[in-house]
Parts: structure tokens; C-alpha cells; sequence
């Protein structure tokens, strides 16, 4: 024998289920999506980019020494020179790890003019940036089903304690009549 209440919340559970399982096409969707605009970006950045290594015309940023941690690295631009694409000369700022002195070879990455770039978009990095919103979208979408759900189960709870102190204080009332 089961309540209306306890129907209607079997019913949910249920539906939020389903509806958990009917996302999974549509989230996969959304991951696809990215992943292919995320590719063309990834293809244009490999064929504008390219490595070049960096020569420090200054010291990185100095080792720090934590308490308890122990060595605590770092980064910090730094000035150096690289070739261009053309073959000129270039001065700048790039990114240094600490520790590194001056005349160390750093890796960087330059664009066509010879500017410095952050890395492009990388084939594992355009993957797993889509396969990760893709699954982070589910796990929303079914963090609101699942929150939906326990504000409906908490309004049932309150509903069948209500009835059930009501019928506690009826048979109260009769066993003092009696």
C-alpha cells in the first residue's frame, strides 16, 4: 500500500532519470560542437605558431623557499632575444621559470611577425577540452535534476509529517475522550 505521495515521488525519480539519460545525446552534442570549433582554431594557431627557443638576456625570477613547503617555483617575463621567422633579431619579454639565468635557452612559441604567442591549441588539448564540457554540462544538467528532485521530496516529507501529526493528535484526542 503505497501513498499518493510516495506514487508521485517514485514518478519523479523516474522521470528525472529518464530525462538524466535522454541529456547524455544532447551534452555529447554540445562537446562535439566545441571540439570541432576548437579543431579549426587548433589547425589555424599550428600553421600561424611556431617553437622557437628564447635566449635570456636577464635572470628568471628567483627561487623562493617556503617554511614548511619547501621550494616554491615560479614564472615571471623576462627579457631575451629569438630569431623571427624572416631570420631578424628580435627582443622581448618571455615567460621564465625560476631559477633560470641569464643566457639560458628557454622555449617559447612566435607567430609569423615573430612575436611571442601563447602555445596553440593542441589535438589531445582540443579533445579533452570538449570531452570535459561535454561530461561538465551532464553533470550540471543532472545536478539540477537532482536538486529539483529533493526540493519536491523535502515538500512531500513536510506534507506526510503533517498528515502524520495530524493523525497522531487524533488519536490523542480519542484515547482522552475514552
Amino acid at each position: 500500500m503505497a501513498r499518493s505521495s510516495d506514487r508521485v515521488q517514485a514518478a519523479l525519480l523516474l522521470v528525472s532519470v529518464l530525462i538524466g539519460l535522454a541529456a547524455i545525446p544532447f551534452c555529447a552534442a554540445a562537446g562535439s560542437e566545441l571540439y570541432a570549433r576548437q579543431k579549426q582554431v587548433s589547425v589555424h594557431q599550428l600553421a600561424d605558431r611556431s617553437p622557437a627557443t628564447a635566449t635570456l638576456l636577464a635572470d628568471g625570477p628567483p627561487v623562493t623557499f617556503g617554511g614548511r613547503s619547501g621550494v616554491l617555483a615560479g614564472s615571471a617575463p623576462t627579457e631575451a632575444t629569438w630569431r623571427a621567422p624572416d631570420g631578424s633579431r628580435r627582443v622581448g619579454m618571455v615567460t621564465a621559470e625560476s631559477g633560470t639565468h641569464r643566457g639560458d635557452q628557454v622555449p617559447t612559441w612566435i607567430d609569423r611577425s615573430g612575436q611571442v604567442v601563447a602555445p596553440p591549441l593542441t589535438g589531445p588539448g582540443v579533445l579533452a577540452d570538449a570531452v570535459c564540457a561535454g561530461l561538465s554540462l551532464w553533470v550540471a544538467s543532472c545536478s539540477v535534476l537532482a536538486l529539483l528532485c529533493a526540493a519536491v521530496v523535502f515538500g512531500l516529507n513536510r506534507r506526510r509529517w503533517a498528515e502524520w501529526q495530524r493523525e497522531w493528535d487524533d488519536y490523542q484526542a480519542k484515547r482522552m475522550r475514552s
